[in-house]
Order: C-alpha cells, then sequence, then structure tokens
C-alpha cells in the first residue's frame, strides 16, 4: 500500500539542504501534518515543488502569499513571522 501522507518519505522530500527551510520544515513535520487535514497536507506537498529561494522569501514573509491557505499554512510553520507582520 502506498500512502501519498507516509511521513517518512515526506521527511526525506522536506529535506531542502538550506538549514533555515529544514528547521521550519521540520518543526511543522514534527507538530502539525500527522493531525492536519487532507487539504492542509496538499499544501505542504506544494512548497516542497518551490526551489529553495522561492520557499524561503515565502516562509520569511519576503514574498506574497499565493492564497489565504498557503498564508494560513506559512504562519504555522513559521510563527515568528507573526512578529513581522505586525511591525
Amino acid at each position: 500500500m502506498d500512502n501519498k501522507y507516509d511521513l517518512r518519505k515526506i521527511k526525506w522530500r522536506s529535506r531542502r539542504g538550506m538549514r533555515e527551510l529544514d528547521a521550519l520544515c521540520d518543526r511543522y513535520l514534527e507538530n502539525h501534518f500527522e493531525s492536519a487535514p487532507d487539504s492542509e497536507k496538499e499544501l505542504y506537498l506544494s512548497l516542497l515543488e518551490m526551489q529553495d529561494p522561492e520557499l524561503y522569501s515565502l516562509l520569511m514573509h519576503r514574498a506574497e502569499y499565493p492564497s489565504p491557505e498557503i498564508k494560513a499554512l506559512v504562519l504555522k510553520m513559521n510563527p515568528d513571522v507573526l512578529d513581522t507582520l505586525s511591525e
């Protein structure tokens, strides 16, 4: 049985080679992924398709969010971004 939400496989796909991205992805996977609805899991998997600089810009609030759902996921992945949003 091939489960597209197999956490081991997703952890491997989440390895970015950029320490900051790895830390944010790991934190999200450990704290939120398994309990997330399938729609959020799909959003997370779509983020993994992005190039590292593009994903980094998004997670650091240096790029426009393509949708409110992506913004909510980014805020879950990097709650520290909330500090920059309120400044």
